[in-house]
């Protein structure tokens, strides 16, 4: 299945799910790992800036490309909550095949307000993570390894895919001034670059 094909089509059922699933705001809750065809709040358990609990999110709901993703308060359920909104496209490689890397899926993470995918511009330490392009070939700046730390508590960190020194945290912990998303070395014991599904 191309890859437009298949966008269309896990579009299609989380548009359902959106229309299902509006119930309250702030705070996420756990959920198993990455269910296709529905969206999912990415949030980190461990960091209650103010009490609060923090998102992924593309910052007002922003299309265009090179929007830098941030923290913000978890409202994806909430009517308004679209830029809270990823969905974990499994990627494939040119035969169809899933692609792994260390036994753990590698995904595409698709946002519903922004139409566009998490992508890096470069591939060393404090590089910001992007709303950019869904991947068009075999690319690695927009394709991330879901590696599980502790499925008793469903953590796991955002690898980017052939760079696995590199992983997903954020540039501080407050929630009143934009928390930026950056590439950091992995550290699994790290609880700033562990996260959950919500």
């Amino acid at each position: 299945m191309t890859l437009k094909k298949k966008l269309a089509a896990v579009l299609a059922a989380a548009g359902l799910a959106a229309g299902l699933s509006l119930a309250g705001t702030g705070t996420a809750r756990a959920t198993d790992f990455p269910t296709p065809g529905q969206w999912a709040e990415i949030f980190n358990p461990y960091l209650h800036a103010q009490g609060n609990t923090l998102c992924f999110d593309d910052p007002a709901g922003s299309t265009s490309f090179g929007t830098q993703v941030q923290l913000y308060r978890c409202h994806g359920y909430a009517s308004n909550g679209a830029p809270q909104r990823w969905v974990f496209v499994q990627a494939e490689d040119s035969n169809g095949n899933p692609v792994h890397e260390g036994g753990n899926n590698v995904y595409e993470l698709y946002n519903l307000a922004a139409g566009r995918c998490l992508a890096v511009t470069g591939t060393s330490v404090g590089q910001p993570l992007i709303m950019g392009s869904c991947i068009t070939s075999n690319t690695s700046i927009a394709l991330w390894e879901l590696r599980p730390t502790n499925p008793a508590s469903h953590d796991f960190q955002l690898a980017l895919w052939l760079y696995d020194d590199w992983c997903i945290g954020p540039n501080d912990f407050r929630d009143n001034s934009p928390t930026r998303l950056l590439l950091f070395a992995c550290a699994p014991t790290d609880t700033s670059q562990l996260w959950n599904l919500g």
